[in-house]
């Protein structure tokens, strides 16, 4: 599968150039009623609009195409899912405890951010509606309706309205059962959606390198109409996600010395090297010698189950999304005024879940796979991009939560697991 090449931090750079850009030029617009900003903005935009359209266009069959071949590829390292099964539970469990606390703060926390009308009026002037085919029936509600219309009846029709739970669901069973049929037969059929794939890169690759471009023109646009309550809105954002990063950290320094019986101290020194190199890097991968080093040498875990769980975490478990994910729904609904259907939140998190785990080896690989799951909850492109474009600062806390839990789950497999000889008693302090 071939990868995407991008100048190095050019999303990063070119993305915050252009909503600084964009932030300026508005604000000016809006504050000095420039006629020439209102004209050029108005013969751009449109072109922003096809950029929106395009995301649309692609994230929908990169998801299943992505979905199919990593199920079926299950079969070939099912050994390495039975050794590490208990780190993955750790990861379940962590994310559970997560989303519980989390749903249960955001929502009332975004509140503290005053929405006025203008910048109600702003961002949902910009925004671009997405296009609802005839004869469409309501989004079911209802844990029963839910339920029921889990498997799609049609599978086109699913993909029209937008029902991404149902979607994922048939995918999955799909990946599921190719990992039933012959080898070769299976390979077949895996080869074809690798190369779906290759070609979807391909597109991504495009839509990545005018991204930069894209956000100045919606960012520019927004301004225009919200002045300096836009930037307002994103320096809350901004400082809350932060905040609630932090606060996710934290609770692994309370549970993973009750639940694993490791040392507080311990497990400080052995996490603080890492999250060291995660400031710097913001790259899981990056981290992983210095995790296997803490884990080792000062919290004293065996060699055999670091050199498993280690490299299992950083590749796959994504903690910062108990996070990343509940902020990201609150507040845009918050700025936006869409009430969210509690069943809706949760057909939302059984398809979020498995982002968890992994996501493309693309740049923004989570943004593209989460980016339907939003769509589906009624959530504009438009905002997750605008918060996409400040999540700078936000990654380091990301990576710092993800290598801290990496260390923490590869001390509860070892203090649970028979081979370990810190599963008899607590490390000594």
């Amino acid at each position: 599968m071939e990868t995407i090449k991008l100048p190095k931090n050019y999303l990063l750079y070119g993305s915050l150039i252009g909503l600084f850009g964009g932030l300026l030029l508005g604000i000016i617009a809006e504050t000095q009623n420039i006629r020439l900003f209102y004209a050029i903005l108005s013969f751009i935009e449109p072109l922003g609009t096809l950029w929106i359209n395009s995301l649309r266009m692609i994230v929908l069959p990169l998801i299943i195409a992505y979905i199919i071949t990593a199920v079926a590829s299950f079969s070939e390292i099912k050994s390495t899912f039975k050794v590490g099964g208990g780190a993955i539970f750790a990861h379940l469990v962590y994310l559970g405890i997560g989303f519980t606390v989390m749903i249960a703060l955001v929502p009332h926390l975004v509140t503290f951010y005053n929405v006025t009308p203008e910048l109600t009026q702003a961002i949902q002037f910009t925004s671009v509606e997405t296009p609802q085919p005839s004869g469409t029936t309501e989004a079911p509600t209802g844990l029963r309706n839910i339920i029921v219309n889990i498997i799609p009846v049609n599978l086109f029709s699913a993909a029209a309205n937008n029902e991404i739970l149902p979607l994922f669901v048939a995918a999955l069973l799909f990946g599921l059962a190719l990992t039933r049929v012959p080898q070769q037969q299976r390979r077949m059929v895996v080869s074809f959606f690798k190369a779906i794939i290759s070609v979807l890169y391909v597109l991504i690759q495009w839509i990545l390198m005018v991204m930069p471009y894209a956000v100045f023109i919606l960012v520019f646009s927004m301004a225009s109409q919200a002045g300096s309550q836009l930037l307002g809105a994103l320096i809350f954002f901004v400082v809350l996600f932060c905040g609630l990063l932090l606060f996710a950290t934290l609770l692994l320094y309370v549970v993973t010395p009750i639940v694993g019986r490791v040392s507080l101290r311990k497990f400080a020194q052995s996490s603080l090297p890492a999250q060291t190199v995660a400031i710097g890097s913001r790259s899981s991968m990056v981290c992983l010698p210095a995790l296997i080093e803490g884990a080792k040498d000062r919290l004293g875990l065996p060699e055999k189950i670091v050199g498993l769980v280690m490299p299992l975490a950083v590749s796959m478990f994504k903690y910062n999304k108990v996070v990343s994910g509940p902020i990201q729904i609150f507040f845009l609904a918050h700025i936006y005024g869409i009430q969210l259907e509690p069943w809706a939140l949760v057909a939302f998190f059984m398809a979020y879940i498995p982002t968890s785990f992994s996501s493309p080896g693309i740049p923004s690989g989570g943004f593209f796979v989460s980016l339907p799951l939003y769509i589906a909850l009624g959530i504009p492109v438009e905002g997750v991009v605008l918060l996409r474009t400040v999540d700078a600062i936000p990654d380091i806390f990301k990576t710092i939560a993800n290598v801290t839990e990496d260390m923490s789950v590869a001390a509860l497999v070892s203090r649970y697991s028979a081979e370990s000889a810190t599963s008899l008693s607590p490390l000594p302090d």
